[in-house]
Formats: C-alpha cells, sequence, structure tokens
C-alpha cells in the first residue's frame, strides 16, 4: 500500500503494541460502530495493528491510497471494515432468531466484501460453523480467515493463511 499515514490518526496504543487506527472521515453513527470499536480494541489488545476503514467511492483518489490492493481482485468497488495486519476485513452480525440462517446469511454477505471476515457469535458451535465454512470452500468460495466476535473477544475460527 502507498503511504496512507495521513489517511489515518492514532485512536490507542497498547502495551502489546497492537494499535487502532481511525481513518479520517470516519463516521461514528453507524449501526455497527460499537461493535467495530469492541472489536478492534479486542484485536489491538492482543498485538494487531487494526485500522478502522470507510467507506470511499472506487472513483475517489482515496479509494487508490486505502484499498488499492483490491483493484484487479473480485473485491473491487468494496470497502472492508478493517484492516488488520494489512489484511482487509469484513464484519457481519445478525437480527434473527434463527442462528443457523443467520450464520449462513453472515457468511454469504461478508464473502462479497472479503474473504476474510469477523463474524457475530450466533449461539452456534465452532464446529458446526466450521463445517459450514469448509462447504463453501468446497463450492469454490474463497475463505482466507474468519474471526468470531462474542461482544466480550474476537477469536480465530478458521484460519488457511498461517
Amino acid at each position: 500500500m502507498e503511504d496512507s499515514g495521513d489517511v489515518f490518526v492514532l485512536y490507542k496504543q497498547y502495551p502489546s503494541g497492537g494499535t487502532i487506527w481511525l481513518m479520517i472521515g470516519f463516521d461514528s453513527s453507524g449501526s455497527d460502530y460499537d461493535d467495530i470499536m469492541a472489536i478492534a480494541e479486542c484485536l489491538a489488545h492482543n498485538g494487531h495493528e487494526v485500522k478502522v476503514l470507510r467507506a470511499v467511492h472506487y472513483k475517489d483518489p482515496l479509494y487508490r491510497l486505502v484499498y488499492g490492493e483490491l483493484i484487479g481482485t473480485r473485491y473491487y468497488r468494496k470497502c472492508p471494515d478493517l484492516l488488520v495486519d494489512g489484511e482487509f476485513v469484513e464484519y457481519e452480525s445478525y437480527t434473527t432468531t434463527q442462528p443457523k440462517k443467520a450464520f449462513r446469511n453472515m457468511l454469504h454477505n461478508g464473502l462479497e466484501q472479503s474473504d476474510s471476515l469477523i463474524i457475530r457469535k450466533c449461539s452456534l458451535t465452532d464446529n458446526y460453523m466450521i463445517r459450514q465454512i469448509q462447504g463453501y470452500v468446497q463450492k469454490g468460495f474463497s475463505v482466507s480467515h474468519i474471526w468470531v466476535f462474542d461482544e466480550k473477544e474476537a477469536y480465530s475460527l478458521y484460519n488457511t493463511v498461517g
């Protein structure tokens, strides 16, 4: 990525070496703001560099600066929510009482934005979710990393990147 230092402001730094950076113009009134900030706190507390992103039109020069690595990929014109240790990550939550349907929707919608997702915990077992993810992979979907967020922590559920 090109130098994007003037696009982000340091929000918080942790003794673990983790940091949270906010993109200039980030909208704190969004419906998932609280969750995204809680996720950033969890990840940064564990030593990750987290950049909280905002939507930018793909024709805006800022898009090339922040999301330039997405140009030429199936995610071009998309604006994932976070950049975690250089990996674009989309956050998905749900508003249904049907956890299997919620998980399926979060996975499907999230994979349209990025191959790395953070999904909201929806009272399903990790083994069940892993089997569903593996089913998506067998169908040809690209899945690199899936994190689960349960309001207190964000943990890695499925990871093919190392």
